[in-house]
This record gives structure tokens, sequence and C-alpha cells, in this order.
């Protein structure tokens, strides 16, 4: 009896330090699992609202406004907000001892990939755009497998089939380019694919990393200030020339504060959830909001393909998260009464 208890204490201890068992039951793990879950789903959900008003701003702001300018006031407001929250409430190191070369390496990512997304939106409608950013479940896909050895669920399989079948068809109902245009509209395309498999690593990074969501936010601010200003030197006789308009200042000053608060949530998403595909797969959520942004604003035609297409990206993100969601409780319940039914019966029997 005592060899058996033994080995099963072993055999526990294992399936807790793996994460492929509750280390305390229902009682204890799976309410905090739960409650995490259920907080990763909606940061990463509101970043996806805040990332969507952001382009429709990036939009509105005009192809005349470089990128760079853009990007140069995001990343002066990211950095006050961070230094500032970071003091009042968390009073973590914002130059960690550790990883400093990775969150180098994590800023310029995202600084690649915020160029790339900035400079599709004013190439290319919006909801073709976010379409184009919602394969990344793909990119991540593949890359934790790669990197982090995680395995892809069926599920996440699942919807990220379904996410490429609604981009798809989506696509199909793209608008018709032509002439002169029909070259600046291709290479928007190129660069947001590009973008995409950027975004797609950096997400792996911060995973990889396992700090406080503040310092690569504050990390982001920093590279994306450093590069944009560097790029934003050959523009000044330029900018100097033209003249922004009141209007066009209060469109930048609303992406600045709509990407700003999006990349907190997507962070804190990050933070919360386990698995960097399924925060990847409700981010996609801007793809519907992008598509209203279209129709209402810009008077882009709204086809049945657009309608079917956004149907199924919507469906397969929210229950590809309520499908984890439940699942991780539901295993805690099956793991609890699996090592009840061994401690009340085979453990008890005499020997």
């Amino acid at each position: 009896s005592s060899g058996i208890n033994a080995e099963y204490g072993r055999s526990r201890a294992e399936m807790v330090e793996s994460g492929s068992c509750c280390s305390n039951g229902l009682d204890e793990q799976s309410p905090a699992t739960l409650q995490s879950k259920c907080m990763g789903f909606l940061f990463t959900a509101t970043s996806g609202v805040c990332f969507a008003c952001a382009s429709l701003f990036v939009k509105l702001s005009g192809s005349d406004v470089p990128v760079p300018l853009i990007i140069f006031m995001r990343s002066m407001l990211q950095i006050v907000v961070s230094v500032l929250l970071n003091a009042a409430f968390w009073k973590q190191s914002l130059y960690p001892k550790h990883n400093k070369g990775l969150l180098v390496g994590f800023g310029i990512l995202c600084f690649l990939t915020i160029y790339g997304i900035y400079f599709s939106f004013k190439t290319i409608p919006l909801g073709e755009a976010t379409v184009i950013i919602s394969t990344c479940p793909f990119f991540v896909a593949i890359l934790e497998r790669l990197f982090l050895k995680i395995s892809v669920s069926i599920t996440n399989l699942l919807a990220g089939l379904t996410c490429c079948v609604g981009v798809m068809i989506l696509t199909h109902s793209g608008v018709k380019v032509a002439g002169e245009t029909s070259g600046m509209y291709l290479l928007g395309y190129c660069i947001i694919t590009l973008s995409t498999l950027t975004q797609a690593m950096s997400f792996v990074l911060v995973k990889h990393l396992n700090i406080h969501f503040v310092v690569p936010v504050f990390y982001l601010g920093v590279s994306n200030m450093i590069l944009s200003s560097l790029l934003c030197l050959p523009l000044l006789s330029e900018l100097e020339k033209s003249s922004i308009t009141p209007t066009q200042g209060s469109w930048l000053l609303l992406v600045s504060v709509f990407a700003v608060a999006g990349s907190f949530t997507l962070n804190k998403g990050l933070e919360h959830d386990q698995a960097a595909l399924q925060v990847a797969l409700v981010r996609n959520v801007d793809i519907v909001i992008a598509y209203i942004f279209d129709v209402v604003i810009f008077r882009h035609n709204f086809s049945p393909y657009s309608f079917i297409g956004s149907f199924l990206v919507l469906t397969a993100t929210i229950g590809s998260g309520l499908f984890n969601v439940l699942q991780k409780t539901n295993h805690c319940q099956e793991c609890d009464t699996e090592h009840s039914t061994c401690d009340t019966g085979l453990l008890t029997q005499p020997t």
C-alpha cells in the first residue's frame, strides 16, 4: 500500500507540474483558472475593439499624414502612460536584468507590424486589412509548436480553419481596383501579410518572456519612438511644407489613445491566457467592427459574402475562447474525480 501511495504521489506531482492536472482539485485551482481564462478572453476582445477604432482614425487622418508621425505620437503617449501607471500601481522594474535582447527584438517586431498595418489601412479597405490580419493564428500555431513546444488543440485548429474559410469568402467580396491604383493596392496586401507574420512572432515572443505586461508595453513605446524618429528625419522637409489640420490632429490623438489602450489590454490578455494562439483568435473580433466602419462611414458595398465571412470568423473566435474555458473546467473536474476515486478505492483496500 505504501508503495502504491508513493507511486501515486509521484504521478500526481508530475501531472501537476506539467499542467495536465489541477494541483488541488476543483475547489482551489479550477475557479482561479476559470477566472484567469475569462479575464484573458475579456482583455483580448477589448483590445480588438480598441484596435478597430484606432484603424478607423488612421483611415480618417488621410493618406497625406506620414505613418512614422502617427507611430511617433502613439509611442510618446504609450511611454508616458506606461511609466505613470507602473509607478502608481505595479512598481515593476522597466529595465529588467534578463531578456533585454528579447525585449528589444519584441519592440522591433511590433514596430514593423504597426508600420505595415498603418500603411495598409491607408491603401486598402479596413475590412480587407483586418481579414488578412486574422490569419495570424496560423502563424502563431506554427511558431508556438516550433519554439514553445505547445501542442495545437483540435478546437483551435478547427477555429483557425474556419477563420481561413471566412477569410477566403471575405476576399472574394473585395473591392475592385483598376488602372494606376492597382499597384498600390497589391502592395498594401503584401505589406499587411508580412505584418501579420511579424505580429505572430511578437505574440509568441512576449509569451516566452513571461514577465509583467507593462514591461513589453513600455519597450514597445520606446522602440517605436526611436525607430519612427529615424524614419521621420528624411521627411522633415516634407512635414514642414505640409500642414496638419486641427481635424487631422484630433484623429491622430484618437489613434494614439485607442492604440495605447489596445496595446495594454492585449498584453494583459497575453498575461492571463496560457496560449498566444487563443489570444490571436479572440483578437479577430475587430474584423466585424472594421467592416461596419467600411459600410457606415466609407460607404463600401457590404455583399452577402462579407456577411457570411464575418459571421464565420466571429463564430470561430468567440466559440474557441468559450470552448477552451469550459474544457479547462471540465478537465479539472475529471482530474479531481479520478483522484478522489483512487483515494477512496484502490488505496484503501487491504493488502
